[in-house]
């Protein structure tokens, strides 16, 4: 499975998904390493069939990192901006704008 996700005006670099048993994760777990370590895979580790973890490179996941940390940050622009609004009211919102970014990813 490949696929290729844009952020804003960033282009990730497409990604193959190869699914793993956790058993050959762990026997096979030096060479998952290698594999993924350039970032064109990543690994699914499943127990029985059910999805357990993804082991993605460490320059994925410091992206992954910085783009959540960016989007707390708005949350957090929101709430400065609107210190009397409730938190129900802000947490509300940001669950509307998320639900509508993800909606935007699928089509």
């Amino acid at each position: 499975m490949m696929r290729t996700t844009q952020f804003s005006s960033v282009e990730v670099i497409p990604v193959e998904i190869k699914k793993v048993p956790a058993l050959e994760a762990r026997t096979q777990f030096g060479k998952i390493l290698k594999d993924v370590y350039g970032g064109e895979v990543a690994v699914l580790v499943e127990k029985s069939g059910v999805p357990m973890v993804g082991i993605i490179s460490a320059q994925e996941f410091q992206r992954l990192i910085a783009e959540r940390d960016a989007r707390f940050e708005v949350i957090d622009r929101i709430r400065r901006r609107l210190p009397s609004a409730m938190d129900r009211e802000v947490d509300r919102d940001v669950r509307r704008a998320l639900t509508e970014v993800r909606r935007r990813r699928r089509a």
